[in-house]
C-alpha cells in the first residue's frame, strides 16, 4: 500500500513545462497553452445540472487562459455530499478546498440555494467565495441567495466571449494574478 507522507499540505501550485510548447498546442489567439501552466490552478466546484453549461464554463476558461482545476457535482444532493467528505477529510489530515463555488439555482432534485446555506453553515466553508451564476432571473431569487451570503449573481450571458470575461474576473475576484499577463 502507498502512503503519502505526512502531514500533505495543499498550497496554491505552480506547474512549469521545460520544453518548448508546440505550435499545435497553441491557443487560437497564438498563445500558447503552457503559460497558463505558469499561474497558480484556481480550484473551481461546479455545481450545475447541465453538461452543457459545464463545458462551455471550462472551454471560456481555457480560452481566456484561466488555469483551473474543476470538480463538477450535477445536483445539489451531490455538491452537499462532496463538501461535507471535505470537512470530514479535513479533521483527519489537510484538504484541497475549493477557491470558488460556482453555484446554478434552477436543477432537478434540489436548488442551489441549498447548497448556498450548507456552505454558509459550516465553519470551515463559510469563507469560501460563492458564485452564483444562473439563468434565473428572479430578483426574488437573487435577493434570497444575496441575503444567504453569495457574494455574486450573475446571470448566465449567451455570448460565449462575455463567458471568457466572466471567468477571467472570476479569476482575479479570488485573488490570482491577470490571466492575461
Amino acid at each position: 500500500m502507498f502512503l503519502l507522507p505526512t502531514p500533505c499540505v495543499c498550497l496554491k501550485r505552480k506547474s512549469f513545462m521545460s520544453e518548448p510548447v508546440p505550435e499545435s498546442l497553441a491557443s487560437p489567439d497564438k498563445t500558447p497553452v503552457a503559460l497558463s501552466l505558469l499561474k497558480p490552478f484556481l480550484r473551481v466546484l461546479h455545481v450545475n445540472d447541465s453538461t452543457d453549461d459545464q463545458v462551455l464554463f471550462q472551454a471560456a476558461c481555457r480560452k481566456g487562459n484561466v488555469p483551473f482545476n474543476w470538480h463538477v457535482c450535477d445536483s445539489a444532493e451531490k455538491a452537499i455530499s462532496y463538501l461535507q467528505s471535505l470537512v470530514d477529510q479535513s479533521k483527519k489530515t489537510p484538504v484541497c478546498w475549493p477557491d470558488l463555488l460556482l453555484l446554478d439555482i434552477v436543477m432537478p432534485g434540489g436548488s442551489g440555494i441549498e447548497v448556498l446555506k450548507f456552505v454558509r453553515a459550516m465553519p470551515e466553508l463559510k469563507a469560501m467565495p460563492v458564485i452564483i451564476f444562473t439563468g434565473h432571473q428572479s430578483p426574488e431569487a437573487r435577493e434570497q441567495a444575496m441575503s444567504l451570503g453569495a457574494n455574486l449573481w450573475l446571470i448566465k450571458p449567451t455570448d460565449f466571449n462575455e463567458i471568457v470575461e466572466i471567468a477571467k474576473n472570476l479569476y482575479q475576484l479570488t485573488g490570482m494574478p491577470n490571466p492575461g499577463n
